[in-house]
């Protein structure tokens, strides 16, 4: 018979593997798309029950004013939105990436899944004890 798995289990399981991922968390980290895709994942499952669709697009950019954003282009004779994912292409360490990546998907699920402003409100900071919980850290 198989073990039904608890919610708790999946959150202990994920801080679990950034604790491992992040030991090392002086050294400097070069981001992937694989790592991108990989984390968005884990975070859907762990942070957003499953209900986020990914990016429409993830660009590796350097920025002056932002380690990552989520950048809404809209087609007004469509009348849709698509969304990108711009990270920059170095971060000063793992967690640093992990928490930037999470950070902007907590934009895209305001937009798409609430139908939010996106903006860094009260429903954006509802995820710091979510955020605490896996290790780590939401702020602006």
């Amino acid at each position: 018979m198989k073990k039904k798995k608890n919610k708790n289990d999946l959150v202990i399981k994920t801080k679990q593997r950034i604790l491992r991922e992040t030991k090392s968390s002086q050294k400097e980290y070069i981001t992937t798309y694989k790592d991108i895709k990989r984390y968005f994942r884990v975070f859907n499952k762990t942070l957003f029950k499953g209900k986020l669709n990914a990016f429409n697009d993830i660009q590796i950019k350097n920025m002056k004013t932002a380690y990552g954003q989520c950048v809404e282009n809209l087609s007004y004779r469509k009348g849709t939105s698509f969304f990108v994912l711009e990270m920059m292409p170095k971060f000063s360490s793992k967690r640093e990436f992990l928490n930037t990546l999470a950070h902007e998907m907590i934009h895209l699920w305001q937009q798409t899944v609430k139908k939010d402003t996106g903006n860094h409100n009260s429903l954006f900071f509802s995820f710091k004890p979510k955020f605490k919980k896996i290790g780590l850290e939401l702020t602006l």
